[in-house]
């Protein structure tokens, strides 16, 4: 059954990723979006992209696709917090710590009291990986290699 109201299918999506129910969110989205394009939108809900590429990340490993859904709801509406902790969200899910930090910090700057972006920012693990990632960071083998690491020079990226 297709509904041709977008909002409801992107409501619906919302309960189901509260639920936890992340697949069948994704699919909502995307119907959300569906809907959205067929009619026509002259300006398309940059939050049904967001929540579509958050749930489908959600439900499996982030694809590239996924990052970049958020990516581009975030950029054509740089304005709203939600879409930065869902970007956020999709970048920890990624691996990518460092831009999570600091796509939520952008996210706080808009809304300070924001509580969701507040918990993700504070949560979030600052820590560099394990040295030997297969025995557990409370080794005291991975502990003193990490100290000793944190004594080395840090090489710049090209």
């Amino acid at each position: 059954m297709t509904t041709t109201n977008p909002e409801r299918h992107f409501q619906r999506g919302l309960e189901l990723l509260a639920r936890r129910r992340y697949a069948d969110a994704a699919v909502q989205f995307q119907a959300a979006i569906f809907v959205e394009d067929r009619q026509g939108a002259q300006r398309p809900h940059m939050r049904y992209r967001s929540y579509y590429g958050l749930s489908r990340a959600l439900s499996n490993r982030p694809t590239l696709e996924d990052v970049k859904l958020c990516e581009q709801a975030a950029a054509a509406d740089n304005y709203d917090p939600v879409l930065l902790l869902n970007l956020g969200k999709v970048y920890l899910r990624a691996g990518k710590t460092t831009r999570a930090l600091l796509t939520l910090q952008r996210g706080l700057q808009l809304e300070p009291e924001h509580a969701e972006l507040r918990a993700l920012y504070a949560q979030t693990d600052r820590r560099a990986r394990p040295v030997l990632p297969g025995i557990g960071r409370d080794h005291a083998l991975n502990r003193s290699l990490g100290r000793l690491r944190s004594r080395l020079p840090r090489r710049e990226h090209p």
